[in-house]
């Protein structure tokens, strides 16, 4: 098991955000979930050593193409099964502490695992709720999944990883499509899946009941800044619970968690100090937005997400030929040179 702690993270104003994961360096340890890349903009994620989806950017960086490994024969669920035990655990919690304990809950379990989901570096887990509406609407009339809106928690100071997801972006888990394009022009942040689950399963009954009792345990994703996307990790069923009973779902989002100082020129922050002071000689000053304006000024600290990933594609020639050779398959070649020409003409 590879060395790990966390830490709960919150804003200038003490506001909760999510948990701060970090994962140590061991050297003899794998790791389960690889993202490559190499030269022309191509990437691939490889799950226990094989690929599950392919991506090509395109020239402009205006987007990128996905195509899923439909063909994919490796292990589905990356994560042991939730079970009731785990659901009832933290229902005998307050439930405004339920989002917390579920975070606590998927980090154990992505590092419990005999090979670890996270690389050695920092990483975030955060919630993604959906939002409330923006008109009045009677209690009882129900909102389209496609007009479903999920948004992280509001947060002050500089704070990068805010995430939002739209009902309209997500995938048909019955019969996902094996090739996606990302516009990141119109915003981009699909959810994308990883494989296509049976109608009919026991747990999908199961998990519908769940929803209903206002106990389904969140859908765990995963924000790759490449893809401009969330890959769905854990929760496939869960989704598709919700979606069938029009209820919406919780989500986790985990994403690389990276800082850097962002700060004014010295002679900018000596002129907004100057104009604060100015300010301050007024009868009817804003104290309040003095302080704030201060406090901007000098926490200089950005978090933000990245993700890292293994640059040994080269050229790609393999990565095309495997490519080609699946989309060739599966009679998808009219995507074939859009895709290797990166472009969406």
């Amino acid at each position: 098991m590879t060395g790990y702690w966390w830490k709960d993270l919150f804003d200038r104003n003490n506001h909760w955000q999510g948990l701060a994961l970090t994962v140590r360096e061991d050297s003899g340890v794998g790791q389960a979930v690889d993202m490559l890349s190499g030269h022309h903009g191509r990437m691939a994620l490889t799950l226990y050593g094989e690929t599950l989806l392919w991506a090509s950017m395109l020239k402009d960086h205006s987007g990128v193409w996905v195509v899923l490994n439909t063909d994919y024969a490796g292990r589905r669920d990356l994560l042991p099964p939730v079970r009731s035990d785990d659901i009832e655990f933290i229902k005998c919690k307050q439930q405004g502490d339920w989002t917390g304990e579920w975070c606590r809950y998927f980090a154990r379990q992505l590092m419990n695992a005999p090979v670890p989901l996270l690389s050695a570096r920092r990483w975030l887990l955060r919630p993604m709720s959906a939002a409330g509406r923006s008109a009045p609407y009677s209690c009882q009339q129900p909102v389209a999944v496609k007009n479903w809106r999920f948004e992280s928690p509001e947060s002050s100071g500089n704070f990068g990883c805010h995430w939002t997801l739209y009902g309209d972006d997500f995938p048909d888990l019955v019969n996902p499509d094996s090739v996606t394009f990302v516009d990141w022009w119109w915003g981009g942040n699909l959810l994308l899946g990883r494989y296509s689950l049976q109608p009919d399963a026991g747990r999908l009954k199961w998990w519908r009941k769940k929803c209903r009792e206002g106990t389904l345990p969140p859908i765990l994703v995963w924000y790759i800044a490449g893809l401009g996307s969330f890959v769905i990790l854990d929760g496939h069923y869960r989704l598709q619970a919700a979606i069938e009973e029009g209820i919406p779902p919780e989500f986790l989002v985990i994403s690389e968690l990276n800082e850097r100082e962002l700060s004014a020129p010295p002679e900018e922050r000596t002129r907004i100090v100057w104009a604060l002071e100015k300010q301050q000689q007024n009868p009817g000053c804003n104290t309040e937005g003095i302080n704030q304006t201060l406090i901007n000024l000098y926490d200089t600290r950005y978090l933000y997400a990245a993700t890292h990933s293994r640059a040994i594609l080269g050229e790609g020639a393999a990565w095309a030929k495997e490519l080609e050779d699946y989309l060739r398959r599966h009679k998808l070649d009219a995507y074939l040179a859009k895709i290797t020409d990166r472009v969406n003409d």
